[in-house]
C-alpha cells in the first residue's frame, strides 16, 4: 500500500488505512463544517470565505478535504490559508494519506480550520475520507455540509440552525433556502418554487410524508444548507449498496429518525457547474439510473411498499440505460423515450396487463 498507493484497494490495503493514526481535536466544538472538494480551484475561496465569516457564540471547526485535485486547488487553499489564518499557530501533521494543517482563523476567534490535502484521490475507496473526519465528529454536536464549489452568504447561518436544534430536540436536521448560480450563463437563477417551499415546510409533519417527498424529489434539500445532529449518524444502519447521490440517502435516513425543519432564510449559493454528475454528459445517464435504484432500495430498507409508479419508472430508465449504453449510434442525450410497445412491455412485467 505504501509503495503502490491506493489505486487498487485490496483487503490488506484497507486494513492498513484503518490502522493509520488520524489527527484528533484537542477541544470540543459545537459544529463541524464538512467540505469535500475536488478540482474546485476557481470556486474554493468563496466557500472558505463563507465559512470564515460565520458569527457564532460557540467554537466551530471547518474540515476541508481536498481529494488530490489536479487543477491546482491545493495551492489555492494554501495561499488562502497563509493570507487569512494565524499561520504562527498552525500545526502540520504528515500522515500516509494526507498533509494535515490545523490552524485558527486570523480574526474570527470562534473558527478553526483543519485542511486535509490528500496525496492521492480516494473517491472510489469506500469510507476513506470518512476516516479522516471521524475523530473530529466525536467532539462535535452538529455537522454542517458545503462542497467546495458552493458557498454561504449569511453570516448567521450556523448560529440560527444550531439555536433551532438546541431549542427543538425532536428535530434531527434543519435546512434552509438557497439561491442557484448558473456557471454556464454566469447569472443567478430564481429561488425555489412555491411548490417546493410548501413541501419543504411540511416535511416535519410525519416521517411517512417526509420519506415520500424526499424520495420522489417533491421537496428540495440542498446539501450546502443542511445542519444535523452528529448523534443520529450512529443510529443509521449502513447501506449494503452504493449509490451516486450520497446526500439524498442521508436525508431519507434522517427522515426516519426524527423531524426535519425547513428555515426559509436564504443562506447560501448552489453553483451549477459543467462537471457535476447531473450535468456531465458522461455520467448523467448512470446517475439517473442510480437514483431509481436508490429509491427502490430505500423502500425495502424502511419497509415501505414499492409504489407502482416507481416500478414503472425504474423499468423505463433501466431499458433506457441498456439501449443507450449498448448502441453506439444512440447519443447519451436526450433520455431515451419509450414507445407504445415498450410501455406495454413494462406494464406486462409489472402485472398490469
Amino acid at each position: 500500500c505504501e509503495t503502490t498507493g491506493w489505486t487498487i484497494m485490496n483487503k490488506d490495503c484497507i486494513n492498513y488505512m484503518e490502522n493509520i493514526q488520524y489527527p484528533a481535536p484537542k477541544q470540543e466544538y459545537k459544529v463541524l463544517v464538512r467540505c469535500y472538494t475536488y478540482n474546485h480551484s476557481k470556486y474554493i475561496e468563496d466557500a472558505l470565505n463563507g465559512f470564515a465569516m460565520q458569527q457564532t457564540n460557540f467554537p466551530y471547526v471547518c474540515i476541508v478535504v481536498d481529494d488530490a485535485s489536479k487543477d491546482g486547488e491545493q495551492e489555492v487553499i494554501q495561499a488562502w490559508m497563509e493570507r487569512e489564518c494565524d499561520i504562527c499557530r498552525a500545526e502540520t501533521i504528515d500522515i500516509p494519506t494526507s498533509i494535515v494543517i490545523i490552524v485558527p482563523h486570523k480574526t474570527n476567534l470562534s473558527c478553526t480550520f483543519a485542511f486535509y490535502l490528500l496525496k492521492q484521490n480516494l473517491y472510489r475507496v469506500k469510507g476513506a475520507k470518512k476516516r479522516h473526519i471521524d475523530p473530529w465528529r466525536e467532539k462535535c454536536e452538529y455537522e454542517a455540509l458545503c462542497e467546495g464549489d458552493d458557498y454561504w452568504i449569511d453570516p448567521l447561518k450556523l448560529q440560527k440552525q444550531a439555536d433551532f436544534l438546541d431549542a427543538n430536540p425532536e428535530y434531527v436536521m434543519s435546512f434552509t433556502d438557497v439561491i442557484n448560480y448558473n456557471q454556464f450563463e454566469s447569472k443567478f437563477a430564481e429561488k425555489q418554487s412555491v411548490k417546493y417551499k410548501n413541501n419543504n415546510s411540511r416535511l416535519h409533519l410525519n416521517k411517512d410524508f417526509a420519506f415520500w417527498a424526499i424520495l420522489f424529489g417533491e421537496c428540495r434539500i440542498q446539501t450546502l444548507s443542511v445542519v444535523y445532529r452528529q448523534s443520529v449518524l450512529k443510529e443509521i444502519q449502513a447501506n449494503t449498496e452504493k449509490f451516486m447521490m450520497g446526500d439524498t440517502t442521508l436525508w431519507l435516513d434522517m427522515s426516519q429518525k426524527g423531524r426535519i425543519a425547513y428555515l426559509e432564510d436564504c443562506t447560501g449559493v448552489y453553483r451549477i457547474t459543467p462537471n457535476s454528475a447531473t450535468n456531465n454528459q458522461e455520467t448523467q445517464f448512470r446517475f439517473t439510473l442510480s437514483m431509481y435504484e436508490m429509491r427502490v432500495y430505500y423502500c425495502g430498507k424502511y419497509n415501505y411498499e414499492i409504489p407502482a409508479r416507481l416500478k414503472v419508472l425504474y423499468n423505463r430508465y433501466y431499458i433506457s440505460y441498456i439501449v443507450n449504453t449498448n448502441n453506439p449510434h444512440n447519443p447519451i442525450y436526450p433520455l431515451f423515450q419509450m414507445n407504445a410497445f415498450q410501455t406495454r412491455v413494462v406494464k406486462y412485467i409489472m402485472g398490469n396487463k
